[in-house]
């Protein structure tokens, strides 16, 4: 009975009176005839109000039932929903009401069209006019924008949910949400490696570049005390690196973060001697800005199919199918020069002299994975010790490693000198810009932020399809 009083009690709110203004300038007709049965719970309203305000509630419910006695009928509660929703009303609002008509039961709120157009304003921005005189490498932000928009897929971060009706406390109680798989396990130790040097000489493999030469140039000229560990230096480009280190040829190697899911049976991570890009990385470059309409089919040439240079690619472009051309990363600017693809994933010192080359640049990979990660660092590589070696060595080792950077760092201009031999014709100048963009404080050690962010790149290229499962890092 009180659900039945609360529909009758519905059109004499102060909305059913402001939607019509016209009704409420007529004589009330309930003072002058007597008011149906249907509205006899309005009329009983004003006496409710008062009822509703006491605190004390336990004597109302005598009260109810000696009305109920009286009046032949069951009486409304004397607290009931409506009346604690209508509390807010005008008070003028009941002395303007009308009887309930039919029109009045479907009293929605119904949208303004000045809000709605708004609305639809805010959910489809008008995308600026694109020219055919933007430069991505000076300032093309809004063609940047335009192209992201077209072939960015962000598996990190899906649509909203669709809208659900509120679930009552017990049902949420009774269904929690659903927890993470467990990371997988580390694989078992391998048993299938290459046998190591008999004489104890431990291989160490990195890249010609002068980043890398700049990190391990006191461990190759002898300025750090190994207790006699002696290491043996192996130089070759980060691609072949990683080919080599599914056979788990060297004792300690580059490889790209990339390529470590596919080599961690063999290999766990070092703790320093890593690459990140802080807010720049690798470099999508072309002779000419690259319009929405080109994307799809695209030929992009890579620096190496199990690069970080080619996963973080394949992120950008999203679903965008692409042609990937896998040539040696020290071409991949002439290729583009020479028109054999339309566009190149530049990286090494590639990245500091591409404008003089002619070049304009698409997208800086580094750039955008700090904006689309809350600005967390880029990791492009590390360095992986074999997981045959004892642990007690495995650990000296990354001591070896950690005082060579240690060292470099504070001997600048002796490590820089060395390290310039490998940079490829680089002015001192940009060198030091070069070795300064790789060779920091996340390269003595990851820290938390770039576990996070090595994390967060596995979770991202799995989420996408790139990697067939989520990866743990395992680190020594």
């Amino acid at each position: 009975m009180a659900k039945k009083s609360s529909k009758s009690a519905e059109p004499t709110s102060a909305d059913a009176a402001a939607k019509k203004p016209a009704k409420a300038a007529k004589p009330a007709p309930a003072a002058a005839k007597p008011a149906p049965k249907k509205a006899a719970p309005a009329a009983e309203k004003p006496a409710e109000k008062p009822a509703a305000k006491t605190p004390a509630k336990a004597p109302a419910k005598p009260a109810a039932k000696a009305a109920e006695k009286a009046a032949g009928k069951p009486a409304e509660p004397v607290v009931a929903a409506p009346v604690a929703k209508a509390a807010p009303k005008p008070p003028a609002a009941p002395a303007a009401s009308s009887p309930p008509t039919p029109k009045a039961k479907a009293a929605k709120p119904a949208k303004a069209p000045a809000v709605e157009a708004a609305a639809e304003a805010v959910a489809s921005p008008p995308k600026p006019a694109l020219t055919d005189d933007e430069d991505l490498a000076e300032g093309g932000d809004a063609l940047v924008a335009d192209l992201e928009a077209a072939v960015l897929d962000e598996p990190a971060a899906p649509p909203a949910p669709v809208a659900k009706k509120p679930a009552t406390a017990k049902k949420a109680a009774a269904e929690p949400p659903p927890e993470a798989p467990p990371p997988p396990p580390p694989p078992p130790v391998p048993t299938d490696l290459p046998p190591r040097r008999a004489d104890g000489t431990i291989t160490v493999a990195h890249s010609p570049d002068a980043d890398d030469a700049f990190m391990f140039y006191a461990l190759a000229a002898g300025r750090v005390d190994t207790e006699g560990r002696r290491y043996e230096h192996v130089l070759k480009d980060i691609q072949t690196l990683n080919e080599e280190a599914k056979k788990g040829t060297y004792d300690v190697t580059a490889v790209s973060f990339h390529a470590y899911p596919y080599v961690r049976q063999n290999y766990a991570l070092l703790t320093c001697g890593a690459s990140f890009g802080d807010m720049y990385g690798p470099i999508l470059v072309a002779k000419s800005p690259i319009r929405p309409n080109e994307v799809e089919g695209l030929t992009v040439a890579l620096p190496g199919a199990l690069t970080t240079a080619a996963l973080v690619t394949r992120l950008w472009f999203g679903r965008a199918k692409i042609r990937a051309a896998n040539i040696p990363f020290d071409k991949v600017t002439d290729a583009v020069r020479a028109g054999m693809v339309r566009a190149g994933v530049i990286i090494h010192e590639g990245q500091l002299t591409y404008r003089e080359q002619g070049l304009v640049r698409v997208v800086d990979f580094g750039q955008w994975w700090g904006d689309q990660t809350e600005g967390l660092p880029l990791p492009l590589g590390g360095n992986g010790v074999r997981r045959d070696i004892p642990k007690e060595l495995a650990t000296k080792i990354a001591l070896d490693l950690k005082r060579s950077i240690a060292y470099a760092l504070g001997h600048r201009e002796e490590a820089l000198a060395y390290a310039m031999k490998f940079g490829r014709n680089l002015s001192k100048e940009k060198a030091d810009k070069f070795v300064g963009m790789y060779v920091n404080d996340l390269t003595l050690d990851y820290g938390e932020r770039g576990r996070q962010a090595l994390r967060v790149l596995y979770e991202r290229a799995n989420a996408a399809g790139l990697l067939a499962e989520r990866v743990e890092p395992e680190f020594i």
